[in-house]
């Protein structure tokens, strides 16, 4: 069974003006972000959530610059079952990370679980990996890999 799961990329200022900060719901900045990257498989914080941090923590990937960071994100994360959609409404699914840039020293990572509508996680991509990581085989992104190969 897919765990369907969709990431944006969204700077950091846009969560300025409430009072959540980062675990405000996905839905008031949806239209800030830069990519609506949908994965269909593997959604859960233990494999997707570690995935993006194992990706932020990379060298060549701590970028401030949200555009940038977003159009790399998607060349290193695609596979078969990827897909970029205009609205983060388009598709069904039931994680929803954002990506919060903006600042390369304070990047943080929220999910939300859109079907029981509740914030799973709001961390620092350490931090995710500390919670989250299991001997599962995760893309060695520090070294250049990327999930397509």
């Amino acid at each position: 069974m897919a765990t369907r799961n969709l990431i944006m990329v969204v700077d950091r200022k846009n969560s300025s003006k409430y009072p959540e900060g980062f675990a405000i719901h996905p839905d008031l900045v949806r239209d800030k972000s830069y990519v609506n990257m949908y994965n269909h498989h593997d959604g859960y914080p233990e494999w997707q959530g570690v995935q993006i941090a194992n990706w932020l923590l990379a060298e060549n990937n701590s970028c401030q610059d949200g555009s940038r960071l977003a159009a790399k994100f998607v060349h290193d994360n695609y596979y078969d079952s990827s897909y970029l959609y205009s609205k983060a409404t388009a598709i069904d699914h039931q994680y929803r990370y954002i990506i919060w840039t903006g600042d390369k020293d304070k990047i943080h990572v929220s999910c939300w679980d859109m079907y029981k509508n509740t914030c799973v996680f709001v961390l620092k991509p350490s931090k995710i990996i500390e919670k989250y990581k299991t001997d599962m085989e995760y893309t060695d992104f520090a070294n250049g890999k990327t999930r397509y190969e």
